[in-house]
């Protein structure tokens, strides 16, 4: 495990700069990424963009990026539609409901903006009713038991987080998926601190839409990202925007979506950064291997809680440390706004403040190393006595 640590840390140039735990945000990227956008940006210099091999090196690079985001989530490569982020995915899914007035969607109170932002603009829009499942302040309630009762014969969609981006829990969203199709009720999932994160399998949870990043615990670059459509779950969404890579043309000039998710794909991206999330895949796939990297992820975790829990006047607020790779805790009297400032400006840890909340968040890589973790409970236990 130590040389598997060693030489990951070696393709990740920033972990000898700095204490990095804040995947949450922003992971670090890889050499592998930034030599395949520079290569494709190359090849754009060099060869154009035009003509037969032009088109062909883009289908490729985008086939591949679903394939890989296919793998990933254990689904058919048909089934994933190229995003630029978490949101867009959210966007894509919200708003492709045929939506009434009085209709009603089911969230929780540990959702981020990019989930609520949606949905709070349909409420504005065309006055439906968001209904919010409260999940208790640290999201140890099983949110199928919040959910359930919420259900009504208005009820149209169910959008929640896989892993809260507040406290690290894992929410039961297989449960949450199963009460819901007993009501013909779609279920939309936030990924954005599920995948890269913990092991996730689309099928076996049964959800019918699943919107992930790339930057986040992938490490790959900004603007990039997907969104999972269940096959058997098309007919409750319709493209909002329909563009060049939606449609199905034929040369007669009629026209059809394309009969899987990529109808939801507007039209070209930035090619170079597909490549990047191409590249920043299959390195996490067959270099470093997503098994060792959940495991591990989850064990520093564990760790980062044992070398914590003991502080004076900290409280861990995370449901199941060592389920995941984030730990959320609470500081008595002091402004965690304050300590990420100075452990940051001071030190170079890179944790982050959980707005609304009063908490702090750490996010364990698998790259962080245990001498790191140990490190950071020093400087904190210093920073607050």
């Amino acid at each position: 495990m130590l040389i598997q640590s060693q030489r990951v840390r070696q393709e990740l140039p920033v972990t000898s700069s700095c204490i990095y735990l804040n995947a949450g945000t922003f992971g670090p990227i890889p050499h592998c990424v930034r030599e395949a956008m520079q290569e494709r940006v190359q090849e754009e210099l060099q060869k154009g963009r035009l003509g037969v091999y032009g088109y062909r090196r883009i289908e490729e690079i985008y086939t591949q990026a679903r394939s890989r985001v296919a793998h990933l989530l254990n689904a058919d490569a048909s089934e994933i539609t190229l995003t630029d982020n978490t949101g867009e995915g959210m966007n894509i899914i919200c708003y492709g409901i045929d939506w009434q007035q009085g209709d009603e969607v089911i969230t929780t109170n540990h959702e981020h903006i990019s989930g609520l932002a949606p949905l709070y603009q349909l409420r504005d829009r065309f006055g439906i009713n968001v209904r919010v499942a409260d999940l208790g302040p640290y999201a140890q309630r099983s949110a199928s038991t919040a959910i359930e009762p919420l259900i009504t014969p208005r009820t149209r969609l169910i959008a929640l987080s896989h892993v809260t981006w507040s406290t690290g829990a894992i929410l039961d969203v297989q449960a949450v998926a199963h009460i819901a199709h007993e009501h013909n009720i779609p279920v939309l999932v936030d990924g954005a601190q599920s995948a890269g994160n913990i092991s996730v399998d689309v099928k076996a949870l049964e959800v019918d839409f699943y919107a992930i990043p790339m930057q986040k615990w992938l490490c790959g670059p900004d603007g990039t990202g997907a969104l999972y459509v269940r096959k058997e779950s098309l007919s409750f969404v319709n493209p909002t925007f329909v563009g060049y890579y939606s449609m199905f043309d034929e040369d007669d000039f009629s026209w059809g979506f394309q009969p899987g998710a990529q109808r939801f794909e507007l039209g070209g991206r930035q090619t170079a950064a597909i490549a990047g999330q191409v590249a920043a895949l299959t390195w996490l796939e067959t270099v470093v291997g997503y098994d060792w990297l959940h495991s591990r992820i989850a064990a520093l975790n564990l760790y980062a809680y044992n070398a914590l829990k003991d502080l004076p006047g900290l409280s861990i607020v995370t449901p199941q440390p060592g389920t995941n790779g984030i730990l959320s805790l609470t500081l008595a009297g002091y402004d965690c706004t304050k300590i990420v400032q100075h452990l940051q400006t001071e030190h170079s840890i890179f944790v982050r403040h959980i707005p609304g909340h009063h908490m702090l968040r750490i996010s364990t890589g698998f790259y962080n190393t245990e001498e790191e973790i140990d490190t950071f409970a020093q400087l904190l236990q210093t920073a607050c006595s």
